[in-house]
């Protein structure tokens, strides 16, 4: 059986971009209303991280894969992961830093936003338009497979 990795992250943290890039589809915004277990990857709504209720969808659902990819929005402000929130999960857990091509990135603000959810160090820091970190996360896809 192939493994495979849930990513989560808020709404509009790139779940659903940086997973057509890293599966070379075509890159389409397209919200996901629901888990979608089509690929390599179980791609989660952000709505699950944003309201405490779905918590326990994304724990659920961490049983049935072997790695986490947990996404943070260089342009955000603020963090919707929970103090630790990580350490709920009995799987790996790697930290993405998305978006870091924009003017209004912070890449320092959204790695501390990681490691207040305590996902340790390094993190991915990417662009999916400028591809930088792409060919990191193809490598370690490598790994998980």
């Amino acid at each position: 059986m192939m493994s495979k990795i849930l990513l989560i992250g808020g709404v509009g943290a790139g779940k659903t971009t940086l997973k057509q890039s890293l599966l070379q589809e075509e890159l389409r915004y397209r919200k996901t209303q629901m888990l979608d277990f089509s690929s390599l990857f179980v791609d989660c709504p952000g709505e699950y991280l944003e309201i405490p209720q779905y918590y326990h969808v994304l724990i659920d659902t961490s049983r049935r894969v072997s790695e986490i990819w947990a996404l943070q929005d260089a342009t955000k402000k603020r963090t919707l992961f929970p103090p630790h929130f990580a350490k709920v999960f009995n799987k790996p857990i790697i930290g993405i830093i998305t978006k870091v091509d924009l003017d209004q990135a912070d890449e320092a603000q959204a790695a501390h936003y990681l490691k207040y959810a305590g996902i340790e160090a390094p993190y991915y820091v990417t662009s999916v338009i400028q591809e930088k970190g792409i060919d990191a996360l193809r490598k370690r896809l490598e790994y998980v497979r």
